[in-house]
């Protein structure tokens, strides 16, 4: 038997809190009911255990790819007849994520309650975005829940590629930076002060350091002395500019500059307009009202610039006029795009339309990270060769004039 604690409302309204032994939460539920209570809240009460993992947790956010497995799963259960609540109590169990398994206990208690799936998800921002929120409440009022988040799990499949893909275009560059500074920072560090001593051994102490060995050297023993300003500093700005990034002022600071970048604005562009494309197009074939999918649309284009005329375009809509004008009046959008959603608007088409144009963004952003990477390569292969050359050349002037001095 476990020790369950449940938070209840009676017939008159009163608000009970207890604790009762039984074998499952729901039988819990349905004996309570039975007396005429209404339940609120009900979880295990459990004897203290406290581990590391609960700061883990705490910090731990519901991934895409969990978000992926959970909607494919609640598809199937709910296409094989299981209710809600069997289906989220079947999906708590097999999460292996503790504070996933935690939301999806609420969840469920709350659904039990007799709330809607979407409002108990909306409960839950950490984990449940407005997107999915909106996906979930077409499926319950139009009674195909179970497409609904077959669709959801199609679309965050397709949107973990598309993070694959831009992760992808960093990680070449990234790796080549990291492993070149730290050749440097050894080269300068390590050898450049032995070779020094021992250029000043061998010709007893007489020769002079050329100018360049010399300014090498007293670069090496600046950041051997004050190393930690050189290090702690620019990593602390990192994150402060990191964490300002995410913020609404970071937002408008960066985003606009971000966008225009000769070398990656084009890539976060197409990028935003794959999310904008997929996201509208996804909640448009759900049954999603225009306006409101515009609005869920907003906050997955990780752009201020496009979320700004997203904006301009919803309002439009609500004065009567069509997608495709004022999107196009932004500036902001292809014509390709404004063209296609205007074609797609006249035919009746437009969820299609927009998931074609997804699709060649897709391929356009692939085609734009194999360029970026035949691009950054001769550029960080130039760039790290000066400065590697330029230590190795310091290094070999002493050597000229020991032949001198040997001499």
């Amino acid at each position: 038997m476990k020790t369950y604690v449940f938070v209840a409302r009676d017939a008159q309204g009163n608000t009970v809190k207890n604790t009762v032994e039984s074998d499952s939460q729901h039988s819990v539920i349905e004996t309570l009911g039975s007396e005429g209570y209404y339940v609120l809240r009900i979880y295990e009460k459990r004897a203290f255990n406290w581990s590391p993992w609960d700061i883990v947790d705490r910090f731990t956010k519901v991934g895409l790819q969990l978000l992926t497995i959970f909607s494919r799963q609640m598809a199937l259960l709910i296409n094989a007849g299981l209710t809600l609540s069997e289906a989220l109590d079947t999906c708590e169990e097999q999460t292996q994520q503790r504070k996933f398994q935690q939301i999806l206990h609420k969840t469920r208690v709350d659904v039990q309650s007799g709330i809607t799936l979407a409002q108990a998800m909306k409960k839950h921002p950490t984990a449940f975005s407005d997107f999915f929120v909106a996906m979930i409440h077409a499926g319950e009022i139009g009674g195909v829940l179970d497409k609904i988040l077959d669709r959801i799990a199609k679309f965050y499949e397709n949107e973990l590629e598309l993070r694959r893909k831009v992760q992808s275009a960093m990680v070449y560059p990234s790796l080549v930076t990291i492993v070149s500074i730290g050749i440097s920072l050894f080269m300068l560090v390590y050898i450049v002060p032995q070779f020094a001593e021992f250029y000043k051994d061998f010709s007893g102490g007489e020769a002079q350091l050329p100018e360049l060995t010399q300014k090498m050297l007293d670069i090496s023993e600046e950041f051997r002395y004050n190393w930690y300003w050189y290090t702690l500093v620019p990593l602390i700005i990192l994150v402060v500019l990191w964490k300002f990034r995410g913020t609404k002022w970071g937002h408008r600071v960066f985003d606009p500059i971000v966008i225009r970048m000769p070398i990656f604005g084009p890539l976060a562009r197409k990028v935003a307009i794959t999310r904008f494309s997929r996201t509208l197009g996804t909640l448009q074939e759900s049954g999603v009202p225009l306006i409101e999918a515009l609005e869920v649309t907003r906050d997955t284009a990780h752009n201020l610039v496009i979320a700004n005329a997203i904006d301009y375009t919803r309002e439009r809509i609500r004065e009567g006029e069509t997608i495709a004008g004022p999107m196009r009046r932004t500036r902001v959008f292809p014509p390709m795009v404004t063209n296609l959603i205007s074609v797609g608007e006249d035919a009746g088409n437009l969820e299609e339309m927009l998931y074609k144009l997804s699709d060649y963004y897709d391929v356009e952003i692939d085609a734009t990270i194999r360029a970026l990477a035949s691009l950054i390569e001769p550029i960080l292969i130039v760039v790290i060769g000066a400065i590697i050359g330029v230590i190795v050349v310091s290094l070999y002037l002493p050597i000229f004039n020991l032949v001198n001095i040997i001499q």
